[in-house]
């Protein structure tokens, strides 16, 4: 805010002394005595020619106008934006390190190597919690999903705690509904359980990214965008994989 403020005198300055080299100003009254000059400034009123006080106006006009969208900047950039009854679209930054479904975990704690186990498919898995329910996920399960979606060098994507908390529901084996690396990399899973899962390219978004597209998929045109680059640039990359860290909610 001080440098914006700093920066409108600067401009100010800088147009009232440009208009002072082609106007000047007629009288400045002061006490009881009218001294002449160019620029003196007082408490009192400055009177000034019909000719100059239009040009005096337009550069007030300019002043007040930049201001005024210097300032809605800033508001802009200096708070979440939603409208009213809109849920933020942002994620703390400590959820973006962990995830909601890592809460009760450390966030930071390295996955040793030896957790990781490869599928024929070349999905590769770790479990990072064991569920502890009852049913196990297999062929014709329906499963409610939470995920956090991200590239392979771990920056965020997207998540369903950003699309308002809503998990992703599919039944397992059911082509069309989950993408295959999903659908493959969380049969054995229990209610309650997470799982981190690095999908190949070749077992992702090979469909597209479209609404109505095997999921999860992430939203918004930015999100797509990134995960198309995936697909289209970047699938044949080694060690390229669409991150996914998934918890199982619920198993029926």
């Amino acid at each position: 805010m001080m440098k914006m403020s700093k920066n409108l005198v600067i401009l100010a300055m800088a147009l009232l002394s440009s208009m002072k080299e082609s106007h000047s100003f007629v009288i400045v009254k002061s006490g009881n005595s009218n001294v002449k000059g160019d620029g003196v400034q007082s408490s009192s009123c400055i009177g000034m020619s019909s000719n100059n006080h239009e040009g005096r106006r337009n550069v007030l006009t300019k002043i007040v106008n930049l201001s005024t969208m210097t300032i809605i900047d800033a508001s802009f950039s200096n708070s979440a934006y939603a409208k009213d009854g809109e849920k933020s679209k942002t994620l703390s930054e400590e959820y973006r390190q962990g995830t909601s479904a890592l809460a009760d975990m450390d966030a930071n704690a390295v996955v040793p190597r030896e957790a990781y186990k490869k599928l024929p498919s070349g999905v590769i898995y770790a479990d990072l919690r064991v569920g502890s329910g009852d049913v196990v996920v297999g062929e014709g399960s329906r499963v409610n999903m939470d995920w956090v979606l991200r590239k392979s060098n771990g920056y965020f994507v997207d998540s369903s705690e950003v699309q308002d908390g809503v998990p992703f529901i599919f039944t397992v084996g059911t082509k069309g509904s989950a993408i295959a690396g999903v659908d493959e990399g969380i049969r054995g899973m229990k209610a309650g359980g997470t799982r981190r899962l690095l999908i190949p390219p070749s077992l992702a978004y090979v469909e597209g990214l479209e609404d109505g597209k095997p999921g999860p998929l992430p939203a918004g045109f930015g999100p797509r965008q990134q995960m198309r680059r995936v697909q289209n640039v970047r699938k044949d990359v080694p060690g390229e994989y669409v991150y996914l860290e998934v918890l199982i909610s619920r198993v029926r």
